[in-house]
């Protein structure tokens, strides 16, 4: 499963990249993460996040955009005088796909969806080292974003993105339920830079 999600997401993507009516380019940066639901709070868990994208103009306001991107998530937190420690790796290989709507010349608002898929996890309580995480993560996330970004020059962009699990990334350790939250999810910051290798054009 895993193959298959990697395999046509690439060939989606490389084939809407370099058709006729379609830009596309590459991007990368840094993920700042917390888990919701877990007793902490905060973006202390810092990552990477890099990948490729293509788009295409819809009008003169709005463009469709998606992504095939790697991204770090995950938790990271300590406590009484650093006698209590915890994080969770959690790395993505995710699709957005969202609208972009431009505004003020240089700056447009990013809304959508993404998907995920867990290609790996760990957990380190108290030192002990990384470990298979328990209870386990679910496979795949369903996420919304929103986001802003600012052209800096022409075809390289500065994209600030918000992206909030749908649904649970997992339940509470111990099957524990807290009021309105029935499990853990992703909270997740992004800040990368775009470069737009192929222009719109036919």
């Amino acid at each position: 499963m895993k193959k298959t999600f990697i395999i046509l997401s690439f060939l989606f993507l490389t084939h809407f990249s370099f058709s006729q009516t379609f830009g596309g380019g590459v991007f990368a940066g840094l993920s700042a993460s917390q888990l919701d639901g877990d007793k902490s709070s905060g973006y202390h868990k810092a990552g990477l996040s890099f990948g490729i994208y293509t788009n295409a103009k819809l009008n003169d306001y709005i463009d469709a955009q998606m992504e095939l991107k790697y991204v770090q998530k995950g938790s990271k937190w300590e406590e009484d005088n650093n006698t209590t420690f915890y994080q969770s790796k959690l790395n993505y290989i995710e699709i957005p796909v969202f609208l972009k709507y431009h505004f003020l010349g240089k700056f447009s608002a990013n809304v959508g969806l993404a998907a995920g898929y867990l290609q790996k996890s760990s957990e380190n309580k108290n030192y002990v080292g990384d470990e298979p995480a328990d209870p386990p993560f679910d496979e795949f996330e369903f996420s919304g974003l929103a986001g802003v970004e600012y052209e800096i020059i022409d075809n390289l962009l500065f994209n600030i993105r918000f992206n909030y699990s749908i649904l649970p990334v997992r339940d509470h350790p111990g099957d524990q339920t807290y009021f309105l939250n029935r499990g853990q999810y992703n909270n997740v910051l992004t800040f990368a830079v775009y470069y737009q290798i192929a222009n719109f054009g036919k």
